[in-house]
């Protein structure tokens, strides 16, 4: 049975995201929607995060748990301060070796003048990520899906513009055999940041209950958060559903709601 992460994006004073990271921590390690379907409640396979901030961005990835890392996890809460963005990931993983080559997010700079982080949960056909791409499969030996798409944004997409992010989240939509719930951040030259998010889910994986309430998105507006679902048990809020097919560029002040096609 194909396994889902747990992912956090996150925006605003940092103190007020602590709690929302301690419960992203707490759903990787007892997640009651995997048990349901699977019988097992961690997400184990390494875990990271992107957070930027006033004094700069910090990324950090470990092999270990996040629910083990705890001087990894304690070096996270010390940073939520001021206005922050964070982006994080707990894989428990699908496709490619487990290891810390794989855990997310990755980070690529694109010679097209961009750098960016991405994260994704789901499952995709790697086979026709790498055929897109124009890729060479033996370089890509062991490596996740994620991983291969992450390498095909950075050699194909030309800018973080919408049109562009809808053409090519909209192919590894296409090429998800479960989902594709995703999160970007996107660095400029002028040192101005973008985020793009997207909550894509198979007909057949979203027809399933178990399946869906497991590998949906949830959002939040203050503090603004969109998380998976099992953060709705650990930081009770009023969250929202995020719909099938949603995505969204955000910049500061400024949110856009899209549809992958």
């Amino acid at each position: 049975m194909k396994k889902v992460c747990r992912i956090l994006f996150a925006m605003g004073d940092g103190e007020e995201l602590r709690p929302l990271a301690e419960a992203f921590r707490k759903s990787a390690e007892h997640d009651p929607y995997r048990a349901r379907r699977s019988g097992k409640t961690g997400h184990a396979d390494g875990w990271g995060y992107v957070l930027l901030g006033e004094g700069g961005i910090v990324h950090y990835r470990s092999p270990r748990p996040v629910f083990e890392d705890e001087d990894g996890f304690s070096g996270l809460l010390d940073s939520l301060s001021g206005e922050v963005v964070l982006m994080a990931h707990a894989r428990a993983a699908s496709q490619g070796a487990k290891s810390l080559f794989n855990v997310q997010p990755f980070s690529f700079s694109s010679r097209k003048g961009f750098s960016f982080w991405f994260s994704h949960n789901g499952d995709l056909d790697k086979e026709a990520v790498i055929e897109r791409a124009g890729f060479d499969r033996e370089h890509f030996e062991g490596t996740s899906d994620s991983y291969a798409f992450s390498a095909y944004l950075c050699r194909l997409l030309d800018g973080p513009t919408a049109e562009n992010l809808l053409e090519h989240y909209s192919f590894g939509a296409n090429v998800s055999r479960t989902t594709f719930n995703t999160m970007t951040l996107f660095l400029m030259p002028d040192g101005s940041w973008r985020a793009f998010i997207t909550a894509y889910m198979s007909s057949s994986y979203y027809e399933n209950p178990l399946h869906r309430n497991y590998a949906r998105l949830i959002a939040l507006t203050k503090p603004f958060a969109i998380a998976s679902s099992t953060l709705e048990l650990y930081y009770r809020a009023g969250w929202s559903e995020v719909p099938n097919g949603t995505a969204y560029l955000i910049e500061p002040g400024r949110l856009e709601t899209l549809r992958l096609g």
